[in-house]
């Protein structure tokens, strides 16, 4: 039986490979299947077609091999749909009846990035001290953090201290 793996997310995405001999796959160039993938060991995982499908095992890889999910500990046999994870590269066996049917299984990975918004509750960074907030830090990457509300309270606050210890002190010299 001949399979393919095909990179469906990650690195390299819609490359395609037979498994026709024993195959090492790894991000070092001397792997069979280089993998363009950080999280990739430089010799990661083999994959030795069979009969029937493939057999793969983890090469002593610092973040393991899954397949469908489910971490490999030692042997494993996979076949057509099983899905392999080598770092952060994911991977489908497919057979070639299935390449002609659809030529590409790569996913879209939905983008988590989104634009940056501003929050309604503070001012525009300008740069400079804050109508809102007299007091700054200091430092500007933290000033743009802080909300204006709490700019005025924290400069308020040392004050506020002072005034409750003395009112402390005073009705304590008076009961005395």
């Amino acid at each position: 039986m001949s399979l393919m793996l095909e990179i469906v997310e990650g690195p390299g995405a819609g490359r395609q490979f037979e498994i026709s001999q024993p195959t090492v796959i790894g991000r070092d160039n001397t792997a069979d299947l280089v993998i363009d993938d950080s999280q990739a060991s430089r010799r990661h995982a083999r994959v030795e077609p069979t009969g029937h499908g493939a057999v793969v095992e983890d090469m002593g890889s610092t973040n393991g091999t899954f397949i469908n999910d489910n971490e490999l500990h030692g042997r494993a046999e996979i076949g057509p749909h099983d899905e392999l994870l080598i770092g952060v590269t994911v991977m489908q066996v497919r057979t070639p009846q299935e390449i002609q049917h659809q030529p590409s299984a790569v996913r879209a990975v939905p983008s988590f990035a989104v634009p940056e918004s501003r929050p309604t509750f503070t001012d525009a960074v300008t740069g400079e001290r804050s109508a809102a907030g007299p007091l700054d830090s200091g430092v500007p990457e933290l000033e743009r953090l802080r909300d204006s509300r709490v700019k005025t309270k924290a400069s308020v606050a040392p004050l506020a201290i002072f005034v409750l210890a003395a009112l402390a002190v005073v009705i304590y010299l008076g009961v005395t």
